[in-house]
C-alpha cells in the first residue's frame, strides 16, 4: 500500500487491503482499518452533526451483493450510473469496471477520496466522477441510466430523498438497483418502489469475509422492458423473514 500512504486523504487513516470474489476474478481495495480506527477513538469523533456515525468506513454486504449483480450484468458501456451515498464505492467501482460512466455522490469527502482512488486502480474504461453532496437535502444533478442504492434506506428519514432521486435523477427507461439485508426500516421504501414502478426482486445469499447474509435485491424501473436484462440474472425467491432494524457493530466484518 505504499502508493495509498502517499495520498493526502488516505494516509490519515490506518489502512488495510481487502480482496473478495467478483465474477471469475476479484476486487482488490485499500480501505480504512476499522478496528484500528475505532480503537483510536476516531469512530465517535467522526460522527456528523446530525448524529450519523461514519458508516462509510466499512464495506457492507449489500454493496458486495450489488457489485456482483453489476458484474454479472456485464457490458455497461454507454450507461451512466449514480452511486448514491456511495461510501467506499463498491457498486460504483463494479459498474465502472463494466464500462459505465459512474458518479460517486456522498456527503463525506473522505469516502469520495477512497472510492475514486480505488476506482482509478481497477483498469476501468472511464474514470468515475465524484460529487460531495448532501443528497438528503437536494437531488444530485443529472439524468442517469442506473441509480445504485446499496444499504442507504436504513433510516425512514432517508426515504423521501431516495424517492426524489428515483423520480428526478433517473432517465425514463433507467433502472434502480436497491440492496439491503432485509432491514425492517428499509421495507417501506421497497414497498414504495413496488407501488411506483415495475419491479423484480429476490433474496440473494451473499458470502463476504467468511460471513453469509441474505440480501434483498430490488430492481425497479418505470419501463417494464428495461427489467428484462436484469431479470435473467436473478432467480425468483421468496422473501426471507425481516430482521429487526440494526446497524452492525463497525468492527463486525473485521
Amino acid at each position: 500500500m505504499p502508493e495509498a500512504k502517499q495520498h493526502p486523504v488516505l494516509r490519515r487513516f490506518p489502512l488495510r487491503r481487502i480482496r473478495f470474489p467478483l465474477g471469475a476474478g476479484s476486487m482488490s481495495l485499500v480501505i480504512p482499518d476499522v478496528s484500528a480506527w475505532t480503537r483510536a477513538g476516531e469512530w465517535a469523533a467522526n460522527m456528523l452533526p446530525n448524529g450519523e456515525p461514519p458508516y462509510w468506513v466499512q464495506i457492507w454486504p449489500a454493496s458486495v451483493a450489488m457489485a456482483r449483480l453489476l458484474w454479472r450484468r456485464g457490458d455497461l458501456a454507454g450507461k451512466t450510473a449514480l452511486d448514491l451515498g456511495c461510501g467506499l464505492g463498491v457498486p460504483g467501482i463494479a459498474a465502472a469496471r463494466g464500462g459505465a460512466a459512474v458518479t460517486f455522490a456522498d456527503v463525506r469527502p473522505d469516502a469520495l477520496a477512497f472510492a475514486t482512488w480505488n476506482a482509478a486502480r481497477q483498469g476501468n474504461p472511464t474514470a468515475p466522477a465524484a460529487v460531495e453532496f448532501d443528497w438528503a437535502r437536494a437531488v444530485v444533478p443529472g439524468a442517469f441510466d442506473l441509480l445504485l442504492l446499496a444499504d442507504v434506506s436504513y433510516r425512514p428519514v432517508h426515504h423521501a430523498a431516495l424517492q426524489r432521486h428515483c423520480l428526478q435523477a433517473l432517465r425514463p427507461d433507467g433502472v434502480v438497483l436497491h440492496a439491503d439485508p432485509l432491514r425492517r426500516e428499509s421495507s417501506p421504501f421497497c414497498q414504495w418502489l413496488r407501488q411506483t414502478m415495475a419491479t423484480f426482486e429476490c433474496v440473494q445469499p451473499t458470502s463476504f469475509r467468511e460471513r453469509s447474509l441474505d440480501i434483498r435485491l430490488v430492481v425497479a424501473s418505470r419501463s417494464a422492458a428495461a427489467l428484462a436484462p436484469w431479470r435473467a440474472l436473478l432467480p425468483s425467491a421468496a422473501a426471507a423473514p425481516q430482521r429487526p432494524d440494526a446497524i452492525s457493530d463497525p468492527t463486525a466484518s473485521e
